[in-house]
């Protein structure tokens, strides 16, 4: 099971970071034509605002596994070690309450778009496609949060010492 999840991570790494360099290819393609000879794709544009919600939504999923989200640490740092377990359980599992709420309303939107039958100005596919990574990756945000905050209650449960930021 370890081994699935360490492909999966790094799957869903590599997935991020070939987008965000495809982004950066065909930015740098588009700009040269623009000013060289006058041409653009009419396509373009749409293509990277859907491919950055992609990134963006995949990449707070990778951020909350590695733990890089802001985050207010004053109080977990200064109070004893079960509060700080308890107050680290609570904001994670609220975070993915939230993260829920962006799974439902967000499928709610896709449903919404779908029925419609609205397509987009210039590649003509369906406006619910492109907005299909916000309720997904919106699952594996919030499942990373309750599991978050379900090692926070186990050692708060534990009684372990709570991980505290070494500042220089």
């Amino acid at each position: 099971m370890n081994n699935l999840i360490k492909r999966l991570n790094k799957f869903e790494e590599g997935v991020l970071a070939y987008t965000l360099l495809a982004i950066a290819i065909f930015t740098f393609i588009e700009t040269a034509l623009r000013y060289t000879i006058s041409y653009t794709f009419t396509w373009f544009n749409e293509l990277a605002n859907y491919t950055i919600i992609f990134c963006t939504y995949l990449g707070a999923s990778i951020g909350v596994k590695y733990g890089t989200h802001f985050s207010m640490e004053a109080l977990t740092e200064y109070c004893p070690d079960k509060v700080s377990h308890l107050l680290k359980t609570a904001a994670y599992f609220l975070s993915g309450m939230m993260a829920v709420l962006f799974v439902y309303y967000g499928t709610e939107h896709l449903f919404r778009l779908k029925s419609f039958g609205v397509k987009s100005s210039a590649m003509q596919i369906p406006m619910y496609i492109p907005y299909i990574p916000i309720p997904l990756f919106s699952i594996s945000i919030a499942l990373r949060f309750f599991a978050l905050s379900y090692r926070h209650f186990n050692s708060f449960r534990k009684g372990e010492p709570f991980e505290r930021i070494r500042r220089k």
